[in-house]
């Protein structure tokens, strides 16, 4: 039978389960030592050694042989996998071509101003002065033909109408001599067809005038009073215009001064005094007029422009330049 201390060793053994044959051996080698050393305490007890290695190596065996339990492991359960949404693909953008600078416009090169000779000059003034006087001309507009209205001019008008194709200054010898021989029957009778086309040509003139609008007949005159202007600097072969008498144009007022004068003339003083000599005698005594004489005719200055303005919107339909500057 074991000792004590190798059955102690071999429970151990036991009681640990399986283990590497290294380490069972081990512990047969300790419990043979101590046996060892009993046997050399105590010489009648016979050898365990065999038997103890057999049976140790046989409990190894069986230990050794013995199947490994198997592991109950736990399956846990597959969790769903939840589904990603997709992540959308940046869309590249078209890569934006690069913008052609556009070349910079060549500056046009000024060519050299024509130096123009006299004649050139004069050609170019010249044609300028005929548009403007064309021009001129359109806008002065062109009153109808009159009747003549004097016994003098219906009879040079029947001469010339008898010698048609001769010049004017040949007939006016004639139409002298006829005139200066008339009766006084004759004279009367060619004055009543003198009156009788004025009568005509005053009615003819009328209606012409009132087929234009007022705004019209003003800048006929303007144009005519140019025409006028020309005529005095020297221009030649343009007619006389004389302005066009249109009852519908406002009246220009009058000035304090301009009021004075008319009415000094209008008293009767100055009858017999050449115009000019007239004018610088009124003159001086407006200048000596105090403050107070001079009161009432800018008064009646003031009232006349009112006037003025009223006329003039209604002729023109528009307000006065003088009364847009007040």
């Amino acid at each position: 039978m074991l000792s004590s201390i190798g059955r102690a060793s071999v429970r151990r053994v036991v009681a640990r389960g399986p283990q590497s044959t290294n380490r069972t051996l081990q512990g047969l080698w300790q419990s043979q030592r101590v046996d060892t050393l009993r046997n050399d305490n105590n010489a009648s007890t016979p050898p365990r050694f065999s038997f103890s290695l057999q049976r140790a190596y046989v409990t190894d065996a069986k230990v050794a042989t013995k199947p490994k339990a198997s592991k109950t492991t736990t399956t846990k359960p597959k969790t769903k996998k939840v589904a990603k949404n997709p992540v959308k693909k940046a869309v590249k953008k078209p890569a934006k071509k690069p913008v052609k600078k556009k070349a910079a416009a060549k500056k046009p090169v000024k060519k050299p101003k024509k130096v123009l000779s006299e004649a050139q000059k004069l050609r170019i003034e010249n044609s300028k002065r005929l548009e403007k006087l064309k021009a001129l001309k359109e806008a002065a507009l062109e009153a109808p033909k009159s009747k003549p209205s004097t016994a003098w001019t219906v009879i040079l008008s029947e001469l010339a109408k008898e010698n048609a194709g001769a010049a004017a200054i040949a007939t006016t010898p004639l139409a002298a001599s006829k005139y200066k021989s008339l009766s006084a029957a004759e004279l009367e009778s060619y004055n009543q067809i003198a009156t009788q086309n004025e009568a005509d040509n005053n009615a003819t003139y009328k209606k012409w005038v009132e087929s234009y609008t007022p705004d019209q007949i003003r800048i006929a005159n303007n144009a005519r009073r140019a025409l006028r202007l020309l005529v005095t600097k020297g221009a030649k072969n343009i007619k006389h215009y004389r302005p066009i008498k249109d009852e519908r144009q406002p009246k220009r007022a009058s000035t304090p001064m301009a009021l004075f004068l008319k009415d000094r003339f209008d008293s009767g003083d100055f009858k017999g005094i050449k115009l000019p000599d007239a004018g610088r005698l009124i003159s001086k005594e407006w200048e000596a007029l105090s403050a107070s004489g001079r009161q009432s005719y800018v008064d009646r200055a003031a009232g006349d422009k009112q006037r003025y303005l009223k006329e003039y919107k209604d002729a023109f339909g528009r307000e006065s330049d003088a009364k847009l500057k007040e």
